[in-house]
């Protein structure tokens, strides 16, 4: 069996050599190609763990021995769907390069294959420690996107984003530092973590509960620590709001997915924490409908559904641990498609202001019927993976929280009356129509269909990606 764990980190790696000495007109040829290919792995991955069980795919190499810190790569249930999520967006986002970036931008191309290599390596690492060597890659790489190849005021926000991301990764690597101390023997390995979490003391889990509740919040985000997020999304070029929606988001998901199962002293607080998280949901909402920037509403939109990630994951049950994995999948996916439309848009018309952009379903249906689709993945219809996440996170919020584990629902009730605010407005009025500027570009439409079956496909056999 091929050693697919590290070719999924590998392969875009050592392509960015390629794209680094080779002529810059291979450049984007070879960046698409390292992402197909390891989205192809990435489904090999998937078939694969099926009939023989994720535990088949690890790796595990010796790298510092005097501190037992290992090269250990992992692949569980819940980071099948997340580096799927990651090889898919990214695959899409490649897709799209030449369009929205050009075909011979060396730089960038380098840019976007580390940060798919280290995205992937955050999900898949076995070691805390790897897991924030790979997080800080992915956050650096995303700073460069957006301050070189972001908007007018793309100065402004990349320095906000890096700012927020440097106290989150600072908060993240003293709480992974006090924990490694707190165990014996002293392991960054996560599985070993979870094992002996028990005998952690509790003012050391304390401890460490506060520094990565802060840099999680900053990093999904939640209310009020989600500031940066709007910024950086008007500002960041098309392709890089995909995958910092899509994927980055998701390290905040992820991590404290993992921060529930290490810290026990975790569930004492877990109703704080929820109440928390549902006025998260509902700020969020409320501010969303009140956005004239097609993108920026967008960003809200984000917040409020990791809001609803985060709701399952105080849950602290098997349905809202799942459904939260779910929706992050979910969310990744359907997020994409509607930041791929909003970048579209921008490029057609030359704004993203909701009140400017009339009709555009006269001119471009395809395009419209993207984003009516990746409205409703969004929004959990059914047949969309999305609807399978609402249903599990409702589930087990229910069980955990009676009646308020069903407030969270107001969030989606008011995100959903903004995005067909926007599909009214933008795409079936039948006020006539502005005039584009540039033409649509095919892979546009291929990016976004690849996307929409992915999000299709999960919702109708999820069975095969869930153990419930």
């Amino acid at each position: 069996m091929l050693p697919i764990l590290p070719m999924l980190i590998i392969i875009p790696f050592l392509s960015l050599i390629a794209v680094a000495v080779l002529d810059v007109k291979h450049a984007y040829p070879i960046a698409l190609t390292a992402s197909a290919i390891t989205f192809v792995l990435s489904i090999i991955a998937i078939l694969y763990s099926y009939f023989n069980g994720t535990a088949a795919l690890s790796f595990s190499l010796a790298y510092v021995p005097e501190l037992n810190l290992m090269l250990s790569l992992t692949l569980t249930q819940t980071t099948l769907l997340l580096v799927t999520m990651t090889s898919t967006i990214f695959f899409a986002a490649s897709i799209v390069g030449s369009y929205f970036i050009g075909s011979k931008d060396r730089i960038y191309n380098i840019i976007f294959l580390l940060a798919e290599g280290a995205s992937i390596g955050v999900f898949i690492s076995a070691s805390l420690f790897f897991l924030f060597v790979f997080w800080e890659i992915s956050e650096v790489m995303m700073f460069f996107i957006i301050f070189l190849y972001g908007g007018y005021n793309r100065r402004y926000a990349g320095i906000k984003f890096i700012i927020y991301s440097i106290i989150s990764s600072m908060l993240l690597l003293i709480g992974i530092l006090v924990l490694y101390n707190a165990v014996t023997p002293h392991t960054f390995n996560i599985q070993s973590i979870i094992a002996d979490s028990a005998a952690i003391p509790r003012t050391t889990q304390l401890l460490v509960l506060i520094l990565f509740v802060f840099s999680f919040m900053i990093k999904m985000p939640i209310f009020p620590l989600h500031n940066w997020l709007p910024d950086a999304h008007t500002e960041a070029p098309t392709t890089g709001s995909m995958i910092l929606a899509g994927v980055l988001l998701k390290f905040g998901g992820y991590g404290m997915y993992l921060m529930f199962l290490m810290l026990p002293i975790a569930s004492y607080y877990s109703q704080y924490l929820f109440l928390l998280f549902i006025l998260s949901t509902i700020y969020s909402g409320f501010v969303c409908i009140s956005q004239t920037n097609i993108k920026r509403l967008i960003a809200y939109t984000s917040i409020t559904d990791m809001g609803i990630v985060a709701v399952g994951l105080a849950s602290l049950n098997h349905f809202g641990s799942t459904g939260a994995v779910y929706a992050m999948f979910s969310h990744g996916i359907a997020i994409s498609v509607l930041f791929l439309v909003a970048g579209t848009l921008d490029e057609i018309y030359g704004t993203l202001d909701i009140n400017r952009i009339k009709g555009v379903v006269k001119n471009f249906s395809g395009l419209t019927y993207l984003f009516i689709i990746s409205v409703f993945a969004a929004l959990g219809i059914p047949l969309t993976a999305g609807f399978v996440a609402d249903l599990l996170v409702f589930i087990g919020s229910v069980s955990a929280f009676g009646f308020f584990g069903l407030i969270p629902i107001l969030g989606i009730l008011l995100i959903g009356v903004a995005l067909f605010w926007v599909i009214e407005r933008v795409f079936m009025s039948s006020s006539k129509a502005l005039e584009p500027y540039n033409p649509l570009s095919k892979s546009v439409m291929a990016s976004g269909v690849l996307l929409i079956a992915v999000a299709i496909a999960f919702g109708i056999f999820p069975l095969l990606f869930l153990s419930l």
